[in-house]
């Protein structure tokens, strides 16, 4: 009798340590420390990135002419809360000329603006296409 409850303590306390084990793995994996609104539940932390698209990232034109502009969607990500932004400028050249490229504008929990001044690189809006400028970006907010 001993040996059997002494059996079924062992196979309790393994139990438990499994199931200690398996909540520790569950933690969020994603941590944010502060952002633009009141934090959510860490559960609720998301990564999230994109891009506009080497073949399909559409700039427009500033009124003044020199600048360029283009919005991002990123309602995909699901957020409920504005994201921390962090972008890119990426294509096959002259980008690394171009002023504005880690600057994010009017960001919302589904879109924001990226504004690049590309009269150092002498492009047009009609040659950024053929350059494959884009925009990569990365956001990390709440779900929930």
């Amino acid at each position: 009798m001993k040996t059997t409850t002494a059996i079924v303590l062992l196979l309790v306390v393994c139990n438990l340590a499994s199931s200690i084990e398996l909540a520790k793995k569950k933690r969020p994996t994603v941590q944010i420390v502060n952002g633009e609104e009141e934090n959510s539940s860490q559960n609720c932390a998301k990564v999230c990135s994109g891009t506009t698209g080497r073949a399909t990232t559409v700039f427009q034109d500033y009124s003044d002419g020199k600048n360029v502009f283009v919005d991002v969607d990123m309602s995909k990500c699901g957020f409920a809360k504005i994201p921390n932004v962090v972008i890119s400028v990426e294509g096959s050249s002259y980008h690394w000329q171009a002023l504005g490229t880690s600057s994010v504008y009017n960001t919302t929990p589904t879109t924001f603006r990226v504004y690049l001044n590309n009269e150092h690189a002498g492009l047009k809006k009609f040659l950024l296409a053929s350059k494959r400028w884009n925009i990569d970006w990365i956001a990390v907010g709440f779900t929930c």
